[in-house]
């Protein structure tokens, strides 16, 4: 049974319950018929909308006390009406039936569902109000980016916006320099050495471009330090360290000026080093990256010592056949990379392999936590020729470090 519990200038509303779920409906006062229009079914936290798009025919919020303010409560779609209209009319991909809302699930597509981050849709819904008075085409370029941005395969073109000048000025405050990333100060900085060049100030642009690299190297370490901490709280596979050194190692250690795919190139081995690095003088070394987790040393009770644990034996025993083979093959692997990494417009890497080195990531300070544990680690670890073992909190205290120095500077 329908029960009336709102009413507003030209609606009223219904609610229905039916089972354990809660229907609600809205009738026009001026339908002489009186025809009850479904708005959304309610169970529990969840909202389900029908939608009128011409492919997206439902629209979830998922687990909110109760519907927020940027989606209409009368069934109308997203309160902000140039959203509402692209997603209704201009979003035409068949892929897409369906959106989801929710605060806690991050912006992405899963098969024929789009799901949208509540904080994601409310910095576009600002980002298209700051330009109410631009025309409504700045607008749908503004959306479009947003979804090119997190959905990717979605096939829309990107393109830049022209805000107006004093748009732009009015936002160059603490609030904007607070929310910048490395990429945005480096962008910014393109922008000002290529405005600078207007007035001839040689002066100026170089002062400035040294501040902007300044601010961008502090970014980016401040960056990859978080990162780097998450991951540690994290303790992931071996795996995900090699995605992040393998992202983030040349921007933090700026010896390397390379990284080699050795998985490409033929060297007649079936093993390879997780990280293949050149430095600036063309010497090659390889990383082999374990877990943080990883148990570094067992004790020898018979000879009242400590020595490696399997894992890390297995470890130095592999470096040691790096080692081994890149002397042996020197040649033929130097020419290997060199032909691997030349392009068409580009010569390959030269690279020297004299005596080459091996880094091992692995382990924490957690483990050595007696005096006579670390100084056994220690007496350990400097036995070994041509590798450096490395801990990664030991690691975490060189960027840190390394942040330091630069803020200094």
């Amino acid at each position: 049974m329908k029960e009336q519990f709102q009413e507003t200038k030209k609606l009223i509303l219904f609610e229905e319950k039916v089972g354990d779920k809660k229907v609600v409906y809205r009738q026009h006062k001026e339908d002489e018929e009186k025809e009850f229009v479904k708005i959304y079914e309610q169970k529990g936290k969840d909202y389900f909308f029908d939608y009128d798009g011409q492919t997206i025919k439902q629209i979830e919020l998922r687990d909110f006390e109760e519907i927020p303010y940027l989606f209409s409560s009368f069934g109308y779609g997203f309160s902000d009406n140039t959203v509402n209209s692209f997603f209704r009319y201009q979003f035409d991909d068949k892929r897409i039936n369906k959106i989801i809302i929710s605060e806690e699930i991050e912006s992405k597509k899963v098969r024929k569902t789009l799901f949208l981050n509540l904080n994601d849709l409310s910095a576009l819904i600002s980002s298209t109000n700051q330009e109410q008075r631009a025309c409504n085409d700045t607008k749908k370029i503004l959306i479009k980016n947003f979804l090119v941005d997190i959905f990717p395969e979605i096939a829309f073109d990107y393109k830049e916006t022209n805000n107006n000048k004093k748009l732009i000025l009015r936002n160059l405050n603490q609030k904007l320099i607070d929310q910048l990333t490395a990429d945005d100060i480096e962008k910014i900085g393109d922008f000002y050495v290529d405005a600078s060049k207007k007035y001839k100030r040689a002066d100026l642009v170089k002062r400035m471009t040294f501040g902007l690299q300044k601010n961008a190297q502090i970014l980016t370490l401040q960056e990859i330090i978080a990162k780097y901490e998450s991951l540690l709280k994290e303790n992931p596979p071996e795996s995900s360290w090699q995605k992040f050194f393998d992202e983030y190692i040349t921007l933090f250690d700026t010896r390397y000026a390379h990284k080699i795919n050795y998985k490409n190139i033929a060297t007649g081995i079936t093993k390879y080093p997780d990280l293949v690095l050149v430095d600036i003088y063309g010497y090659i070394d390889f990383y082999e990256l374990k877990k943080s987790s990883t148990p570094l040393i067992q004790y020898d009770s018979s000879h009242k010592t400590w020595y490696w644990t399997k894992d890390v034996s297995m470890v130095i025993a592999q470096a040691t056949d790096y080692l081994q083979k890149s002397k042996e093959n020197a040649i033929s692997y130097t020419k290997a990379i060199k032909e691997e990494t030349e392009t068409e417009s580009e010569e390959g890497i030269d690279v020297n392999i004299i005596n080459p080195r091996v880094i091992i990531v692995a382990g924490s300070t957690k483990e050595l936590n007696t005096t006579k544990k670390l100084n056994h680690f220690k007496n350990l670890r400097e036995s070994l020729k041509d590798i450096e073992f490395v801990l990664y909190d030991e690691l975490l205290e060189r960027l840190k470090n390394l942040l330091d120095k630069i803020k200094i500077k």
